[in-house]
């Protein structure tokens, strides 16, 4: 097995090669952590993988960081021996009771222009207080969904992947994940769902909270982009009924903590094929119950507790 730092050539992404070299203690660790991971995800992984991890390591730690999450699980994912065909495939393909679950993985980066995940400027350069950059957080993730649920359209078409098999989008937000919110609700189903700004309702006799929610927020404004708002409404609506779930978490090479940064699966209501409910692998699973406009999500795995 080739390991994932003997990669030359052009391009290479400047945190490879400071990961390569491990000159700081931090870096030694998230190389032996990293090594690791490959350890375990090495048959599994396509011809590709180590060069595109040396020139992208944050989309290719994803994979393999949902990967290895998911044989910890006990779940079957299929050898790249044993996935022959040419001309692409989902990166990730599992085996449950003689049926498929395929997932295709992407991790978004930050973007540009007033539409980018943008952190603040330190106080000491100018910088002041400012909102959270969630709007631009949700369009880098519906842009993600959208992308891949046309690349798993033509993986139908051209019958890489039957339609009786499970489809689930895997988004790694690791680029911008300290400004992706995560309690009480991930950001990712306020990306999926009309879920707008959380409100409390206050008693103005006493000062007491008598009640909260969310705003109905069905779009996300762009102010960089010619081209409208985005619909937040993607699980409500029938374009995308070939997708099944998308999987989410904010884990990145620099931190792989599933306490602090989970992963969450979020189940389509519309899916033409559902994905299995408490499967044994999320740390935070998400499902719409109701119908029309009475409809909530919750997170059955909670209730559970």
């Amino acid at each position: 097995m080739c390991d994932l730092w003997s990669v030359d050539g052009e391009d290479l992404d400047q945190g490879y090669l400071n990961l390569r070299t491990a000159s700081h203690p931090e870096e030694q660790d998230m190389r032996g952590q990293l090594d690791r991971l490959w350890e375990t995800y090495a048959p599994y992984a396509d011809a590709t993988f180590r060069q595109g991890f040396a020139r992208d390591p944050n989309a290719r730690f994803w994979e393999m960081y949902l990967g290895c999450r998911l044989l910890q699980a006990g779940k079957r994912l299929m050898p790249t021996a044993e996935r022959p065909r040419r001309g692409g495939q989902p990166d990730i393909c599992m085996i449950e009771d003689g049926g498929r679950i395929w997932i295709e993985a992407i991790a978004p980066e930050p973007g540009a222009g007033e539409d980018g995940v943008r952190g603040p400027k330190p106080i000491n350069q100018g910088g002041r207080f400012g909102p959270m950059p969630t709007r631009q957080a949700q369009l880098r993730t519906t842009g993600a969904l959208f992308k891949k649920t046309k690349v798993f359209e033509r993986y139908l078409r051209e019958g890489v992947v039957a339609p009786e098999d499970v489809r689930i989008i895997a988004i790694g937000a690791g680029s911008f994940g300290l400004y992706a919110t995560e309690r009480p609700l991930p950001l990712i189903v306020s990306s999926v769902f009309p879920i707008g700004d959380a409100y409390v309702t206050l008693d103005r006799a006493t000062g007491e909270v008598v009640g909260g929610g969310y705003e109905p927020s069905y779009q996300i404004e762009r102010k960089g982009a010619a081209h409208g708002p985005i619909p937040r409404t993607a699980f409500l609506d029938p374009t995308f009924v070939q997708i099944s779930a998308v999987a989410w978490s904010r884990v990145s090479i620099g931190n792989m903590s599933s306490a602090k940064r989970p992963l969450t699966l979020v189940h389509n209501p519309l899916a033409a094929v559902p994905m299995h409910q408490r499967w044994g692998c999320w740390d935070r699973e998400f499902v719409a119950v109701g119908e029309g406009d009475d409809w909530a999500v919750s997170d059955i795995l909670a209730a559970d507790e």
